[in-house]
């Protein structure tokens, strides 16, 4: 059986009291001054609607822009903000790397944030003094490891209830004036290796999420929908066809008769869907194919796509495949972000309902969400192939023509490239110096470059990440926060020796040295989407791994890892110039690095700018001892900021 357990600000006192403690906590817990007031129904219309007073949504609102209608602070007065309230959650009792990865952002209703921790904790806070309200902690199945946490991005709310999806693949719908349990639903098994990592989205009262398996050869990834107000499945969607649907014969077995799909074929979803309720449509990206290699020849529908479903439904009504049989792990993690703008169609300038989504190599799909073909030019180019057993290569690749955002070296067909030199190994050994595990020196490439079961071949890895990205209606621009220079290696297994794991599939299945984080830089870029142009683009010393808010001030906030190339993990938050991205403020160092998007919203009368602080674990720079110690920063704090 599950339990919750739930614990109010005055019984936790009495708890710590008997136990000596009271005093630490009455310290660190500020007085409420705000009650909870259960959130209506909100129509589509609310939820579309830029942010304002209220944070309603994980991304701001239903378009993805993490965009607000605030302007109390503005370009004169944002070089005076200051620190209104920190709090630490409590989860992180030292800050090492036992705290999992805090990269969580609020919502917020009525001056209310609503926060959920790496170990699937709910909190509400107040949200102008950071008082505890009140606290949810989940319990799990016997068997079931919650380890150092997971990657939680964050809940949402409607109808009085918050919705937390956990790591053990349940969802639940908790009361949201004291976090009690109203239902739970199984969202995918995690005996079959299932999870929840992107935050669940509501909207005409159900609940959107998506699941993972990530790349340990779990279950298949679905996208699923349950009703608000009882947790009762509505849809599910598979990204991984079964026998007779649409896309099945898109794969095929590989020389050892191995079938990777229907039941472990990959496909996990990081990110929330964008819905666009006028053409009654959900859209998201979608994951990588698993194992990495040595599967059959074919596309491998649907992963590594872009895909719009009918909202109530659940049937596709179309996709875009952005990498075809899928060596590299080139999934979409990141949100995506709907507009409008005018595009020549036929020679006459055309408005049209966009969608732009930007891939782990920095390439932006600018898409017509209405059909799901290009706005802007994306050809299908010729890439490097190979003739080697079970490699499968296909003959071409989708590259669009609007600006890489990153800042890597492009080739002729402007695939971005590696450089051996920056790039270091996990030994803090440049790869283009370095001796491969096979004992040969590694093959330094290119993105889309194959490789087989003779040498290491280095290409660009995971540089564009679930960092949160927004949109600027007042100029047009997809703002977006990455890593520039991650590489990673690749050999493949041959099909014959890979033995699949505890959850039926064969995972990741691929030989492999990393680089180290600490060799990589990160960029924070601006994409006119109606051009495809950049609007600008800075490279930092330190990855870009928090993710942007902006507001109609034309202030956009960021978050960063540390000062430098963030080694010392003296996060802090900063706010730039939306259409120069000049800076126009930066916050006191904080505790940890800022792994979380900031939020925006009022309570009081006042505006606040908020931000979850605890550093990161998936590109994690934090060296606080040195390069060859062990420890890594943590914390669980959140920082928030006001006017004078």
């Amino acid at each position: 059986m599950r339990r919750a357990l739930f614990l109010s600000v005055t019984a936790c006192l009495a708890l710590l009291a008997a136990a000596g403690l009271a005093g630490s906590l009455a310290e660190s817990t500020p007085a409420a001054s705000t009650a909870i007031t259960p959130s209506p129904i909100y129509t589509a219309a609310q939820l579309g609607a830029p942010a304002g007073d209220d944070w309603l949504m994980h991304m701001g609102n239903l378009k993805g822009h993490r965009y607000s209608s605030l302007t109390q602070i503005s370009k004169a007065n944002v070089g005076t903000l200051k620190l209104a309230w920190k709090i630490n959650l409590g989860y992180c009792a030292t800050k090492n790397a036992a705290c999992g990865s805090f990269e969580a952002n609020s919502v917020v209703a009525n001056g209310v944030q609503y926060m959920q921790d790496p170990f699937g904790a709910v909190y509400a806070l107040d949200g102008a003094t950071g008082a505890r309200l009140w606290k949810w902690t989940p319990t799990y199945e016997a068997g079931f490891n919650v380890g150092s946490g997971s990657r939680k991005p964050g809940v949402a709310i409607g109808e009085g209830k918050v919705f937390a999806g956990l790591a053990d693949g349940q969802l639940y719908g908790l009361n949201q004036t004291d976090g009690s349990v109203l239902w739970s639903t199984e969202v995918t098994p995690w005996r079959t290796g299932g999870k929840t990592s992107s935050a669940p989205i509501y909207v005409n009262g159900m609940v959107l999420v998506g699941d993972s398996a990530g790349d340990n050869g779990g279950s298949s990834a679905t996208m699923q929908a349950f009703t608000a107000n009882n947790g009762k499945r509505v849809w599910s969607w598979s990204v991984i066809p079964t026998v007779g649907q649409p896309g099945y014969k898109t794969w095929s077995a590989n020389s050892a008769g191995y079938t990777n799909n229907s039941t472990n074929g990959g496909g996990s979803m990081w990110e929330s869907p964008l819905i666009d309720p006028k053409l009654n449509l959900a859209i998201f990206g979608t994951g990588n194919p698993v194992p990495w290699n040595s599967r059959g020849k074919g596309m491998n529908l649907y992963t590594d796509s872009i895909v719009a479903l009918n909202l109530y439904t659940g049937q596709m009504v179309w996709y875009y495949q952005t990498t075809h049989h899928d060596l590299w792990d080139s999934d979409l993690p990141n949100n995506g972000v709907m507009f409008t703008a005018k595009y020549k169609i036929k020679g006459k300038m055309t408005s049209r309902p966009g969608v732009a989504f930007v891939n782990k190599y920095g390439m932006t799909f600018i898409l017509d969400r209405q059909t799901g073909k290009p706005l802007l030019p994306i050809p299908e180019v010729k890439v490097p192939q190979s003739t080697a057993l079970d490699v499968n290569t296909w003959p071409t690749q989708p590259i669009p023509m609007a600006d890489n955002v990153l800042g890597n070296r492009l080739d002729a067909n402007r695939r971005p490239c590696t450089d051996g030199n920056r790039t270091q190994t996990n030994a803090y050994v440049p790869f283009a110096t370095a001796v491969a595990p096979d004992g040969k020196p590694y093959k330094i490439g290119c993105v889309y470059d194959p490789y087989d079961t003779t040498q290491y071949i280095v290409v660009p890895f995971e540089m564009m990440d679930w960092p949160a990205s927004s949109y600027s209606p007042e100029n047009q621009t997809f703002i977006t926060c990455g890593v520039t220079d991650r590489a990673t290696s690749f050999e493949q297994i041959p099909a014959a020796s890979q033995v699949k794991g505890a959850f039926g599939g064969i995972g990741a299945g691929r030989l492999g040295v990393g680089d180290t984080s600490t060799s990589n830089r990160g960029n924070f870029a601006s994409l006119n989407v109606a051009t495809g142009k950049m609007a600008w683009k800075q490279i930092w010393d330190a990855p870009c791994y928090s993710g942007s808010m902006n507001t109609a001030a034309g202030i956009t906030f960021i978050g960063h890892l540390g000062t430098g190339n963030g080694q010392a993990s003296d996060g802090y938050l900063e706010a730039v110039d939306t259409k120069t991205g000049a800076s126009l403020w930066k916050s006191p160092p904080m505790d940890a690095g800022v792994g979380a998007a900031p939020v925006t919203y009022t309570a009081n009368g006042k505006q606040y700018v908020s931000v979850a602080v605890g550093g990161q674990s998936h590109n994690d720079v934090s060296r606080p001892l040195g390069l060859t110690n062990p420890a890594r920063w943590r914390n669980d704090s959140i920082y928030t900021f006001v006017l004078p």
